[in-house]
């Protein structure tokens, strides 16, 4: 577990990469995304679960009878455990990518040599994080930076604070989704709140940045920073709580 500094003398913020785990004077606390992940609603999600394995196992059993293959009750079984374990699969594989590409990018401005890439998916991402970044004339400010509000406790790591032409600050949040969704920029205002809490420096705008997979164009999204924004992070925040303190007492 490593120490990272913050300018706050009587906040000592660890931070476990295994477990993921923020840890502020021998306490655990709710991390941004693990907030976002269990406390707000993800539909497009949700249907993606459902029909993930769904389709696999249509595919799987229609190339079967395509090729006239006897459908006996192993056959089937393997059918189904294949299906199953699609979901995790791909976003175990999505995980992946978007932690490495995070890597790169980190070491990237930091100075350091950027290796060659053999995985496709990396190096789409990858070449398009370049193309854009080279023509914004973005100074970095922060980079991988953890945070910790100490009025609403919660940490996290945001990915960029840079510096534009004028000498504004802008949050920065990449991504390596398939799309947007709604609970980044709850992300966003609370990395935003959090910073300009310890800092005292004024964010003027926040960015997601979503780098596709498959290649293609990269999204820009303005992020939606408003006082109602940050309130659904911290009402999720509180269900995150109401949950663990439910399943906790369910399963006693």
């Amino acid at each position: 577990m490593q120490k990272f500094p913050l300018k706050y003398e009587d906040i000592d913020l660890y931070f476990d990469p295994v477990k993921h785990t923020y840890v502020v004077n021998n306490k655990i606390v709710r991390s941004v995304t693990g907030v976002t992940s269990m406390g707000v609603p993800k539909p497009q999600l949700i249907n993606w679960l459902v029909n993930t394995p769904m389709f696999e196992a249509k595919s799987q059993l229609n190339k079967l009878l395509d090729e006239g293959k006897k459908l006996d009750r192993v056959t089937l079984e393997r059918v189904f455990h294949d299906s199953s374990a699609k979901t995790e699969k791909l976003k175990n594989e999505g995980a992946l990518v978007g932690s490495v590409v995070h890597g790169l990018i980190e070491d990237y401005l930091k100075g350091k040599e950027i290796p060659e890439q053999s995985d496709k998916k990396v190096i789409a991402c990858w070449n398009t994080f370049l193309k854009w970044w080279e023509t914004q004339g973005y100074e970095p400010v922060e980079i991988e930076k953890k945070i910790y509000s100490k009025n609403y406790t919660y940490a996290g790591t945001l990915d960029l604070v840079v510096k534009d032409k004028k000498g504004n600050l802008v949050l920065i949040d990449i991504k390596t989704s398939n799309h947007v969704s709604f609970d980044y920029h709850l992300q966003l205002n609370a990395y935003k709140f959090a910073y300009e809490e310890e800092t005292k420096s004024p964010i003027s705008k926040a960015l997601i940045v979503r780098l596709p997979k498959q290649g293609g164009k990269i999204e820009i999204v303005d992020g939606i920073i408003s006082k109602s924004m940050f309130d659904a992070f911290l009402s999720a925040k509180y269900m995150t709580h109401a949950l663990v303190e439910y399943s906790n007492i369910h399963n006693q």
